[in-house]
Protein backbone atom coordinates (compact mmCIF):
# COMPACT_ATOMS: atom_id res chain seq x y z
CA UNK A 1 0.00 0.00 0.00
CA UNK A 2 1.55 3.41 -1.07
CA UNK A 3 2.28 5.82 2.16
CA UNK A 4 0.95 8.48 0.60
CA UNK A 5 -3.06 7.00 0.66
CA UNK A 6 -2.57 6.07 4.13
CA UNK A 7 -3.59 7.83 7.28
CA UNK A 8 -2.61 7.03 10.77
CA UNK A 9 -4.18 8.39 13.96
CA UNK A 10 -2.08 7.11 16.81
CA UNK A 11 -2.93 7.80 20.55
CA UNK A 12 0.19 7.24 21.53
CA UNK A 13 3.02 6.57 18.99
CA UNK A 14 5.28 5.82 21.68
CA UNK A 15 3.05 3.54 22.95
CA UNK A 16 3.47 -0.54 21.35
CA UNK A 17 0.91 -1.50 23.77
CA UNK A 18 -1.77 -0.49 21.65
CA UNK A 19 -3.28 -2.90 19.36
CA UNK A 20 -3.93 -2.33 15.75
CA UNK A 21 -7.29 -1.23 14.00
CA UNK A 22 -8.60 -0.20 10.86
CA UNK A 23 -11.27 1.77 9.53
CA UNK A 24 -12.83 0.87 6.48
CA UNK A 25 -14.97 3.59 4.96
CA UNK A 26 -18.07 3.40 2.71
CA UNK A 27 -18.66 5.02 -0.55
CA UNK A 28 -18.20 8.38 -1.43
CA UNK A 29 -16.25 8.76 1.83
CA UNK A 30 -12.35 8.58 2.08
CA UNK A 31 -9.55 8.32 4.81
CA UNK A 32 -10.58 11.51 6.32
CA UNK A 33 -14.35 10.11 7.07
CA UNK A 34 -15.94 11.59 10.01
CA UNK A 35 -16.76 8.19 11.05
CA UNK A 36 -13.43 6.99 10.83
CA UNK A 37 -12.67 10.02 13.29
CA UNK A 38 -15.28 9.33 15.56
CA UNK A 39 -14.43 5.65 16.21
CA UNK A 40 -10.86 6.12 16.99
CA UNK A 41 -11.71 8.78 19.52
CA UNK A 42 -14.79 6.75 21.27
CA UNK A 43 -12.05 3.59 20.87
CA UNK A 44 -8.63 5.51 21.46
CA UNK A 45 -6.77 2.28 22.95
CA UNK A 46 -6.56 1.33 19.33
CA UNK A 47 -3.83 2.96 17.00
CA UNK A 48 -6.40 2.98 13.80
CA UNK A 49 -5.77 2.91 10.34
CA UNK A 50 -7.70 3.84 7.12
CA UNK A 51 -7.34 4.48 3.75
CA UNK A 52 -8.62 5.93 0.58
CA UNK A 53 -10.57 3.40 -1.27
CA UNK A 54 -12.53 3.60 -4.74
CA UNK A 55 -15.04 1.90 -6.40
CA UNK A 56 -14.61 -1.36 -7.17
CA UNK A 57 -15.08 -3.60 -4.69
CA UNK A 58 -12.74 -6.26 -5.82
CA UNK A 59 -9.67 -3.85 -5.81
CA UNK A 60 -11.20 -2.48 -2.41
CA UNK A 61 -10.92 -6.19 -1.46
CA UNK A 62 -7.67 -6.83 -2.60
CA UNK A 63 -6.30 -3.11 -1.03
CA UNK A 64 -7.47 -4.01 2.26
CA UNK A 65 -5.93 -7.48 2.45
CA UNK A 66 -2.70 -6.19 1.81
CA UNK A 67 -3.64 -3.39 4.66
CA UNK A 68 -4.08 -6.35 7.10
CA UNK A 69 -1.40 -7.99 5.58
CA UNK A 70 1.08 -5.18 6.45
CA UNK A 71 -0.40 -3.79 9.92
CA UNK A 72 -2.13 -6.98 11.25
CA UNK A 73 -4.89 -5.52 12.82
CA UNK A 74 -6.59 -6.93 15.94
CA UNK A 75 -9.58 -5.10 15.16
CA UNK A 76 -11.21 -4.21 12.02
CA UNK A 77 -14.51 -1.76 11.47
CA UNK A 78 -16.14 -0.80 8.36
CA UNK A 79 -19.71 0.39 7.43
CA UNK A 80 -21.89 0.70 4.40
CA UNK A 81 -19.88 -0.04 1.41
CA UNK A 82 -16.87 -0.51 4.14
CA UNK A 83 -18.91 -3.18 5.83
CA UNK A 84 -19.22 -4.92 2.14
CA UNK A 85 -15.66 -4.78 1.55
CA UNK A 86 -14.58 -6.35 5.11
CA UNK A 87 -17.22 -9.01 4.54
CA UNK A 88 -14.66 -10.67 1.86
CA UNK A 89 -11.10 -9.32 3.58
CA UNK A 90 -8.79 -12.11 4.46
CA UNK A 91 -8.53 -11.31 8.40
CA UNK A 92 -8.53 -14.59 10.41
CA UNK A 93 -6.72 -13.09 13.25
CA UNK A 94 -8.96 -10.01 13.47
CA UNK A 95 -12.21 -9.46 15.43
CA UNK A 96 -14.40 -8.35 12.16
CA UNK A 97 -17.33 -5.84 12.51
CA UNK A 98 -19.17 -4.76 9.82
CA UNK A 99 -22.01 -2.06 10.12
CA UNK A 100 -24.96 -2.49 7.86
CA UNK A 101 -23.10 -3.77 4.86
CA UNK A 102 -24.41 -3.08 1.57
CA UNK A 103 -24.67 -6.40 0.15
CA UNK A 104 -27.29 -4.61 -2.09
CA UNK A 105 -24.69 -1.90 -3.63
CA UNK A 106 -25.81 -2.69 -7.38
CA UNK A 107 -29.20 -1.59 -6.41
CA UNK A 108 -29.01 1.21 -4.05
CA UNK A 109 -26.52 2.67 -6.86
CA UNK A 110 -29.26 2.26 -9.59
CA UNK A 111 -32.51 3.10 -7.61
CA UNK A 112 -31.40 5.21 -4.80
CA UNK A 113 -27.52 7.04 -4.90
CA UNK A 114 -28.06 7.09 -8.93
CA UNK A 115 -25.55 6.41 -11.88
CA UNK A 116 -23.25 9.27 -12.96
CA UNK A 117 -20.84 11.21 -11.42
CA UNK A 118 -20.29 12.29 -7.65
CA UNK A 119 -18.73 14.47 -5.41
CA UNK A 120 -16.87 12.84 -2.69
CA UNK A 121 -18.16 13.67 0.73
CA UNK A 122 -14.68 14.42 2.05
CA UNK A 123 -11.32 15.11 1.34
CA UNK A 124 -9.23 12.36 -0.15
CA UNK A 125 -5.67 11.72 0.58
CA UNK A 126 -5.41 10.91 -3.51
CA UNK A 127 -6.68 14.27 -4.51
CA UNK A 128 -9.56 12.84 -5.82
CA UNK A 129 -12.92 15.29 -5.52
CA UNK A 130 -15.24 13.36 -7.57
CA UNK A 131 -16.46 9.54 -9.22
CA UNK A 132 -18.67 7.90 -11.40
CA UNK A 133 -20.66 5.29 -10.73
CA UNK A 134 -21.51 3.11 -13.98
CA UNK A 135 -24.10 -0.01 -15.16
CA UNK A 136 -20.71 -1.55 -15.37
CA UNK A 137 -19.73 -0.91 -11.77
CA UNK A 138 -23.25 -2.36 -10.66
CA UNK A 139 -23.17 -5.44 -12.45
CA UNK A 140 -19.11 -6.46 -11.08
CA UNK A 141 -20.72 -5.88 -7.43
CA UNK A 142 -23.30 -8.46 -8.09
CA UNK A 143 -20.99 -10.51 -10.05
CA UNK A 144 -18.42 -10.44 -7.26
CA UNK A 145 -21.16 -11.28 -4.40
CA UNK A 146 -22.33 -14.40 -6.57
CA UNK A 147 -18.93 -15.77 -6.72
CA UNK A 148 -17.75 -14.89 -3.24
CA UNK A 149 -18.93 -16.19 0.17
CA UNK A 150 -18.11 -13.60 3.42
CA UNK A 151 -14.94 -14.94 5.18
CA UNK A 152 -15.14 -15.21 9.02
CA UNK A 153 -12.56 -13.72 11.63
CA UNK A 154 -11.06 -14.20 14.74
CA UNK A 155 -14.89 -13.28 15.81
CA UNK A 156 -16.93 -12.15 13.33
CA UNK A 157 -20.19 -9.55 13.63
CA UNK A 158 -22.47 -7.70 11.61
CA UNK A 159 -23.96 -4.75 13.06
CA UNK A 160 -27.38 -3.68 10.76
CA UNK A 161 -29.93 -0.34 12.06
CA UNK A 162 -33.36 -1.11 12.43
CA UNK A 163 -34.10 1.04 10.20
CA UNK A 164 -31.81 1.73 6.74
CA UNK A 165 -32.95 4.87 4.93
CA UNK A 166 -30.46 3.84 2.61
CA UNK A 167 -30.17 0.48 1.46
CA UNK A 168 -34.06 0.00 2.77
CA UNK A 169 -35.68 -2.07 5.32
CA UNK A 170 -36.15 -5.48 3.27
CA UNK A 171 -32.56 -5.55 1.61
CA UNK A 172 -31.36 -5.03 5.18
CA UNK A 173 -33.27 -7.68 6.61
CA UNK A 174 -32.12 -9.91 3.35
CA UNK A 175 -28.13 -9.15 4.24
CA UNK A 176 -29.06 -10.40 8.10
CA UNK A 177 -29.68 -13.64 6.98
CA UNK A 178 -27.11 -13.93 4.45
CA UNK A 179 -24.41 -12.90 6.48
CA UNK A 180 -25.83 -14.74 10.07
CA UNK A 181 -25.83 -17.61 7.31
CA UNK A 182 -22.04 -17.64 7.44
CA UNK A 183 -21.18 -17.60 10.45
CA UNK A 184 -21.69 -13.43 11.34
CA UNK A 185 -22.96 -12.95 14.41
CA UNK A 186 -26.01 -10.39 13.63
CA UNK A 187 -26.52 -7.90 16.23
CA UNK A 188 -29.69 -4.75 15.78
CA UNK A 189 -29.32 -1.79 16.81
CA UNK A 190 -32.95 -0.53 17.51
CA UNK A 191 -32.57 2.88 17.17
CA UNK A 192 -30.22 3.31 14.32
CA UNK A 193 -29.94 4.53 10.75
CA UNK A 194 -27.55 3.82 7.66
CA UNK A 195 -25.40 6.63 8.89
CA UNK A 196 -24.21 5.64 12.49
CA UNK A 197 -25.19 6.78 15.30
CA UNK A 198 -24.41 7.17 18.85
CA UNK A 199 -26.26 3.92 20.12
CA UNK A 200 -24.49 2.14 17.08
CA UNK A 201 -21.21 2.77 18.67
CA UNK A 202 -22.71 2.22 22.38
CA UNK A 203 -23.78 -1.06 20.78
CA UNK A 204 -20.51 -2.00 19.41
CA UNK A 205 -18.53 -0.98 22.70
CA UNK A 206 -20.97 -2.67 24.99
CA UNK A 207 -21.61 -5.85 23.01
CA UNK A 208 -18.12 -6.89 21.41
CA UNK A 209 -15.27 -4.80 21.65
CA UNK A 210 -14.78 -4.59 25.38
CA UNK A 211 -15.91 -7.94 25.86
CA UNK A 212 -13.27 -8.95 22.74
CA UNK A 213 -10.71 -6.71 24.28
CA UNK A 214 -11.31 -6.52 28.12
CA UNK A 215 -10.44 -2.76 28.77
CA UNK A 216 -12.56 0.24 29.41
CA UNK A 217 -13.36 1.84 26.58
CA UNK A 218 -15.37 5.02 27.99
Amino acid sequence: MKQESLFVTNNDPSADSHPTAIYVHGLASGANAATGKILSKRFSNFNWITTDLGEDLAANVRQLNECIKEHKPQLIIGTSMGGLTLLYANAPDAVKIAINPALSIADCVRNTIGLGRHKYFCKRLDGATEFELTEEMCKGYETYIAAHKPSLGKSSYAVFAIHDELLGDEASVVAQKIVGGCGYKVLVDPEGAHRIKPTTIDLIDNEIVSKEFHFNTK
